[in-house]
């Protein structure tokens, strides 16, 4: 394990649990936000193509946005090829053939400029070169993306001077899943962030109890990896997304707050260290210790703090259909194109208002 105890602490235990207690009586006094209350539809990718999980990042002038694409209608064939090991059958019918890219000088004016589809590099990124999470590092940019081929499934490394013209790193696959995981775990979904000189990756495996985890592995120099253990599980959910998917972590005022898709949205919960988002009770039952809470149907957000310091959601629809669909009696089962063609949609935009450490969702004005 890279990272000490007190990597990234910067709070009392004391002081975290008045904080925690604050935001634990907030909450008991709150609802879910209903989608259309507190959204704005902001982004559409170009016809016959879909958006979902996706990673922003500032070059100074411009928001860059890449986000995962392909074409959701083939969806079933996809599926049908992936569960029947037909590996060249998957990738000629890949949903996630790469990223989408669009650029604009704030969140509200994105356009798109190109897709970004890389070539794969043998058979363990034949099928799928997908989900990603962009970082700078020694005057350049980064690209941590999820891969999908013959018995794989992990991550792999690409690199970039302008954010459009990328060089795939020759040691690829970088990261794959951690010995605790399951034979076969995901290994998706990577959320990077940058702490006192050392990169913190959050992503996504399945343990070998079968729970769904959000997994960190730490590095300072992206060739030597550290496995930081498991900071959140779960089981999985029958209704909704059945996985935890799409963790984002920020660090505010000393609190650490994870965010992530879960069943039926989003879910939000704190902590004063990076390394751990569920702690017990402590000697007393009164003591909360820590947990989690669903915001509202939201799917494969991000937490951005723009240029003038205020903070953003970004989302699809996804999981707002499926609770319609549900409401309304109509099966439109996951993976079928049925389940995801709202991601056609595109971004929705939502204004965050912080009351103490609970983020309170406004439509932007």
């Amino acid at each position: 394990m890279a990272l000490t105890d007190d990597f990234g602490v910067s709070m009392s235990v004391e002081d975290f649990e008045r904080r925690f207690l604050a935001f634990h009586k907030q909450l008991f006094a709150s609802t879910e936000f209903a989608f259309d209350d507190v959204t704005t539809h902001v982004f559409k990718p170009p016809p016959g193509f879909y958006q979902v999980d996706h990673s922003f990042i500032h070059d100074g002038t411009d928001w860059h946005l890449y986000y995962v694409t392909g074409d959701i209608r083939k969806s079933d064939q996809y599926v049908q090829c992936f569960s029947q090991r037909d590996w060249e059958g998957a990738a000629r019918h890949t949903v996630e053939p790469g990223n989408g890219h669009a650029v604009g000088p704030d969140l509200r004016s994105l356009k798109f400029k190109e897709n970004v589809f890389f070539e794969a590099q043998g058979r363990f990124d034949m099928v799928t070169r997908g989900v990603c999470s962009l970082f700078r590092c020694g005057g350049r940019y980064g690209m941590l993306y999820d891969v999908r081929g013959e018995d794989y499934i992990g991550m792999s490394l690409a690199w970039s001077h302008d954010l459009s013209h990328w060089e795939l790193g020759p040691d690829n696959p970088a990261l794959s899943p951690p010995a605790w995981a399951c034979p076969g775990s995901t290994c998706k979904d990577p959320h990077v962030m940058l702490i006192d000189g050392v990169y913190l990756i959050y992503y996504i495996v399945m343990d070998q109890d079968g729970y769904c985890c959000v997994a960190l592995a730490s590095t300072t120099d992206w060739k030597r990896f550290d496995d930081e253990g498991c900071v959140f599980r779960s089981a999985p959910m029958l209704r909704g997304t059945m996985g935890i998917e799409s963790p984002a972590v920020i660090l505010r005022d000393g609190v650490w707050h994870l965010f992530f898709t879960y069943g039926p949205g989003l879910w939000h919960s704190i902590s004063r260290t990076p390394t751990a988002f569920v702690a017990c009770r402590g000697k007393s039952a009164w003591f909360v210790g820590r947990g989690l809470y669903c915001m509202g149907p939201f799917h494969a957000t991000e937490i951005i703090q723009d240029q003038d310091g205020q903070w953003w959601l970004t989302t699809d629809r996804k999981e707002e259909t499926r609770r319609l669909n549900r409401q309304a009696g109509r099966l439109c089962y996951r993976g079928t194109f049925g389940d995801e063609k709202t991601l056609e949609e595109g971004i929705y935009l939502s204004r965050i208002r912080w009351h103490g450490d609970q983020p309170i969702l406004e439509k932007p004005r």
